[in-house]
């Protein structure tokens, strides 16, 4: 299976894909990937020279937390948004506590002028005579809240059917998946794997 992989903005570092790659798929308002996966992340790039670790931030939720500027407000400041900060507050720190050094890039995210045009474009095929005013209502109201949030998810997240983050991506330098995982795993189940 191939990744489909668009990215963004480079928020930290540049991402150059070489023979081994390892992405780890974020949010910035996901206290899991921050309190384990990025500093996981980390730890593996350390023990693994020949492996390309990056992180990519992305959103499929809370939009206005998870985004390019609250990204960079992270990595440069360590700022927590609204759940992190509740996680992180509960053990005593204030900021993200401890600096993340490997690239970071965002998802891509379509315009929002094309998200209303592929909207609007929907809409009008159901928009026939044969149909009756309340049905036509009734299928745009829900084209509409099904693609508005759709439109606004990171595209590598919504194109590879990722189920949440933290979402895991071992990959060769032709996008073919070797491995992918959602949530935590143990260093040395990642490592296993690595090292196979």
């Amino acid at each position: 299976m191939q990744l489909d992989l668009q990215l963004g903005e480079a928020i930290q570092g540049s991402v150059v894909l070489s023979e081994r790659n390892l992405m780890l798929v974020f949010q910035v308002n996901c206290p899991g990937c921050l309190s384990r996966a990025l500093p996981m992340l980390s730890k593996i790039s350390e023990a693994n020279e020949q492996l390309n670790c990056f992180a990519l931030s992305t959103a499929f939720e809370n939009f206005n937390l998870n985004n390019a500027k609250t990204t960079k407000a992270l990595l440069e400041q360590g700022a927590l948004t609204l759940h992190s900060k509740r996680y992180f507050a509960q053990i005593g720190q204030q900021k993200l506590p401890y600096k993340f050094d490997l690239p970071v890039v965002m998802d891509w995210f379509m315009p929002a002028e094309s998200a209303a045009k592929l909207s609007g474009s929907i809409i009008d095929v159901f928009d026939e005579e044969r149909l009756s005013e309340a049905v036509k209502q009734a299928i745009k109201n829900h084209l509409s809240q099904r693609l508005v949030p759709m439109s606004k998810m990171g595209r590598t997240f919504l194109n590879n059917d990722f189920q949440g983050t933290p979402t895991w991506v071992y990959f060769d330098q032709d996008l073919n998946i070797l491995e992918s995982w959602f949530g935590h795993k143990e260093n040395e189940w990642v490592q296993a794997l690595l090292d196979k």
